[in-house]
């Protein structure tokens, strides 16, 4: 099999950005501890809240955070490629600036839906942004929305948008839900791993953990077809959905 890097897909690693990282420091720690664990590239999904923020000064402040942390990186250091993890919002998919919050120079988009069941609003939105925005929708951590959209038909109905799933390592490792989430990536309704690290403390970096859970579970194939997805992602590509 050809390398591909190995990407965690969801971290918030900036320093006081977010309830993320707090210090330079940490966030070198949190860099070093990931790539010692094999991990190639972080991607930092700073969260974002229309409600606190508008666009333009999310990305000033971005930019002044990775102006502080990119000279630091080393070669024990992961790369870091800028993102967000936009938490849904009324009109995004008509939002001029939504595009700035993309990962990297890319189209693709961490979208984090809300916690309470979501309705047709939610769903066209999510529509719009795939066919109209021609956005590449990833659905940040989509295993913590299980509970809140117990008996709600539109949580499985969402996966047959042209969109992508990302799974938080963390939840592969443990609890009896682990095994559906591992069947998601098994049958390819999940696709991008990430591990979505806050410190170094209650939510360390642990993209190697979940990477072995499906290493051992279901196997190389199909660890490095997330590999190859996530790869795909970073290079503005929208790789297969599905099980193959």
């Amino acid at each position: 099999m050809p390398d591909v890097p190995v990407v965690d897909f969801h971290s918030h690693i900036l320093p006081h950005m977010d309830d993320g990282s707090a210090s330079l420091e940490m966030s070198l720690a949190m860099l070093r501890t990931s790539r010692s664990a094999g991990v190639d590239i972080m991607v930092s999904t700073s969260h974002y809240y229309k409600r606190k923020e508008e666009i333009d000064a999310f990305l000033e402040r971005r930019t002044k955070r990775l102006e502080e942390l990119l000279p630091c990186l080393d070669s024990t250091c992961c790369g870091v490629v800028p993102g967000a993890e936009v938490a849904f919002y009324f009109g995004m998919d008509e939002d001029p600036r939504l595009d700035g919050l993309c990962v990297g120079d890319t189209r693709a988009i961490l979208v984090e839906m809300p916690f309470q069941s979501w309705g047709t609003y939610e769903i066209n939105t999510l529509s719009s942004l795939c066919y109209d925005r021609r956005l590449t929708v990833i659905l940040a951590h989509y295993e913590r929305f299980a509970e809140s959209q117990k008996d709600n038909r539109l949580y499985e109905e969402v996966l047959e948008l042209p969109l992508y799933v990302q799974i938080n390592a963390g939840s592969l490792t443990g609890g009896w839900h682990s095994r559906q989430w591992l069947k998601m990536f098994k049958n390819g309704s999940a696709h991008i791993l990430g591990s979505d690290c806050h410190n170094m403390e209650s939510r360390p970096p642990d993209l190697d953990r979940g990477r072995e859970v499906i290493r051992k579970k279901l196997g190389e194939d199909v660890l490095h077809r997330v590999d190859r997805s996530a790869a795909a992602l970073l290079l503005g590509l929208k790789p297969g959905r599905g099980d193959k």
